[in-house]
């Protein structure tokens, strides 16, 4: 009966350390720093990747989550991108259906970033600056049908923007 305990134990362990081992798709690993507005690719990469101390907060791009989501009439043809900081882990996807592109983690903020440096957001811009801003930054087509963008600035904010049938 102790044997089998053991062996019992043992799988149980082994079960436990295996999804431990599980990452998330969508953390970026390489290290995001205030020097990323001057994004030239891939810079300063570690392991454990995330924020820099001085920069956790909404410090680098004045907000700690950006969500964007555009549809259009074609139903084929959808953009979706998220950027969120938790501390000093961050996450991004990126899907663009039209293209066929789904990135997640790195792959995503190589692809999101220059964007993001671009955008400039505060949360004393009116709407219809702040939906100009992400349709300008994002080179969106004036023909969707919707268009929401949630962010979270620095300060705590949250604000959500809507749009449709441009």
């Amino acid at each position: 009966m102790i044997r089998k305990n053991a062996i019992a134990t043992g799988f149980l362990f082994s079960a436990v350390f295996s999804l431990g081992a599980c990452g998330n798709d969508d953390q970026v690993t390489d290290t995001v720093t205030e020097d990323a507005v001057d994004y030239e690719g891939v810079e300063d990469a570690n392991p454990g990747g995330g924020l820099e101390d001085e920069n956790i907060g909404g410090e680098v791009y004045g907000f700690t989550e950006f969500e964007l989501e555009v549809e259009y009439t074609d139903p084929e043809e959808k953009l979706k991108v998220s950027y969120e900081e938790d501390r000093d882990l961050v996450e991004a996807e990126y899907e663009d259906s039209s293209a066929e592109e789904m990135l997640s983690g790195n792959n995503a903020f190589d692809k999101i970033e220059p964007f993001l440096a671009q955008l400039e957001l505060t949360p004393d811009m009116s709407d219809e600056d702040v939906i100009n801003k992400v349709t300008e930054v994002f080179d969106l087509a004036p023909d969707y049908e919707s268009l929401e963008i949630d962010v979270t600035y620095a300060d705590g904010t949250d604000k959500e923007y809507e749009s449709s049938g441009n």
